[in-house]
């Protein structure tokens, strides 16, 4: 498998919150995905063609747990485009997450992280997120990062050398911001 962009993540201080500014982004709201347990976040998902968006916000209801993706949403004081996540086989270093769908369906997934934002998604058997609202495809993306070779090949994205990292992405044309 080639790797590619998997989804992008709007980060929000709570999940309501970040259905509420998709919505009004894109016209349409994202429907709740689920909670990562152990992991301190819960989610809200759209589809956009092959890729998807997720909400990604703190869950209260885990008060306790952390995580180096809570810690970044709960330093959010609005929500607003955080990553992108690729889609990559045989990943060097893997984290493994999972969560319960509504349906009963139990998904599995193995992450890992880089020094930005930015971090790579192995579904293994699992099936990725799907029949989700269609919120349109994503029709640009800008990256710049310091780390620009860890998008070689990402045909999708336009990426560019810098010292801070920042992201930027259209929607049917339209800017997400």
């Amino acid at each position: 498998m080639t790797s590619k962009i998997d989804h992008i993540i709007i980060g929000s201080p709570n999940l309501e919150q970040g259905i509420e500014w998709v919505e009004s982004q894109l016209g349409i709201a994202p429907v709740f995905g689920g909670v990562h347990a152990g992991f301190g976040t819960h989610n809200a998902l759209l589809g956009l063609g092959d890729a998807y968006l997720e909400v990604l916000a703190p869950d209260p209801a885990q008060s306790g747990a952390t995580s180096q993706l809570l810690e970044l949403v709960r330093s959010l004081s609005e929500p607003e485009l955080i990553t992108v996540v690729i889609a990559k086989q045989n990943l060097n270093n893997p984290f493994s997450m999972s969560r319960v769908r509504a349906d009963g369906v139990v998904l599995n997934w193995d992450l890992e992280f880089t020094s930005t934002p930015l971090f790579f998604i192995d579904w293994k058997n699992s099936p990725r997120p799907s029949g989700l609202p269609d919120g349109g495809v994503i029709t640009s993306l800008r990256v710049t990062t310091p780390e620009p070779s860890h998008l070689d090949g990402i045909e999708e994205a336009t990426v560019q050398n810098g010292p801070i990292w920042s992201i930027e992405a259209s929607i049917d044309g339209e800017p997400l911001n």
